[in-house]
């Protein structure tokens, strides 16, 4: 009798910590990745008024985007780019939390006429130690800014099996006491990641293909937003769409991952902010915890309903930021 009543004890505490994870998965958030433009630096009054008007528009958390830099894509050698040196960060982050928003560093790796993905080094080992040697000054500044979290890699798809990931984040929680992040390219790839117990939260980048058809579409965001929500369920973590956008432009469905230079199109804001605002509500109706448009920039000049690109600054999009309820 005494062994039952005790593992109905445990059976009850399992489940109530169940319910708890659910709910703190309940509310959603809305924030942006927030890039450097070339002439306007973290810590100049331009890059304050720009965050100022994404504050302004109700969102809650910024990604401070922030690059690794190598030649190509067997390079061994990682480093921080001249735009995300230390104090450079810690001025964005500093200015983010001026602004009312609550800063997240976010670290990708830069390749020249290469998406990051395809970083596939000669030497992973080499690589792992220069990318470590960029991360910890970084990881020091997330620690005195009081960063509310730390993504410690993006998209990196040709490494994400190596064993180095473990380590690498136990080295960072010597330095950082707040949440560790990954962030892979696609759903497919979040749920084929091995090292999620290294981690506090599941990222994601959500490009898939989108039927025109709203209901067709709203089919393909419903089974994405599940898989998600299942895997955080699997992992007993939370899940964030830590990059998910759209251009404003009439061919961005099909391959909503392209660049202007890659497909042309006319300018459609409203296709921009009804297909984002689709994702919103379909992502909160599935308890995911976050979600993070692509993008905002230091640039508050930048944008505008002339723009075919993927901010959202100056254009219908901005409304995502204010709060919604899930469908």
């Amino acid at each position: 009798m005494g062994k039952r009543r005790v593992q109905r004890a445990v059976r009850a505490t399992a489940a109530a910590l169940t319910l708890c994870w659910c709910a703190s998965a309940a509310a959603m958030w809305t924030g942006a990745n927030v890039k450097t433009s070339p002439a306007v630096p973290w810590g100049s009054d331009a890059a304050m008024q720009s965050l100022q008007q994404l504050a302004d528009a109700g969102a809650e958390q910024a990604l401070l985007v922030a690059f690794a830099w190598q030649p190509d894509v067997s390079s061994n050698a990682p480093a921080l780019g001249s735009d995300s040196d230390p104090e450079r960060v810690r001025a964005g982050l500093r200015q983010m939390r001026q602004a009312g928003l609550s800063p997240i560093l976010k670290v990708h790796v830069w390749i020249p006429n290469h998406w990051a993905g395809d970083a596939k080094p000669t030497d992973i080992d080499q690589w792992f130690t220069a990318y470590q040697a960029a991360l910890i000054p970084l990881l020091d500044i997330a620690e005195q800014e009081h960063a509310s979290a730390v993504v410690l890699g993006t998209e990196l798809r040709q490494l994400e099996h190596s064993a180095h990931w473990p380590a690498l984040a136990t080295l960072a929680r010597q330095h950082y006491s707040g949440k560790l992040v990954y962030v892979t390219d696609s759903l497919a790839q979040a749920e084929a990641f091995p090292w999620w117990s290294s981690f506090d939260i599941i990222g994601t980048s959500l490009y898939p293909s989108l039927p025109e058809d709203r209901q067709q579409r709203q089919t393909t965001m419903d089974n994405a937003a599940q898989r998600l929500a299942a895997l955080g369920q699997r992992q007993q973590r939370p899940v964030w769409a830590a990059e998910i956008g759209l251009r404003s432009c009439t061919t961005s469905l099909a391959k909503p991952w392209e660049s202007p230079e890659q497909c042309s199109g006319h300018v459609a804001e409203h296709l921009q902010f009804d297909v984002l605002r689709q994702w919103q509500h379909t992502l909160a109706a599935h308890g995911i915890d976050g979600m993070a448009i692509w993008c905002w920039y230091t640039d508050p000049s930048v944008g505008g309903e002339q723009d075919s690109d993927f901010t959202v600054q100056g254009k219908d999009a901005e409304r995502l930021f204010k709060a919604v309820s899930p469908r």
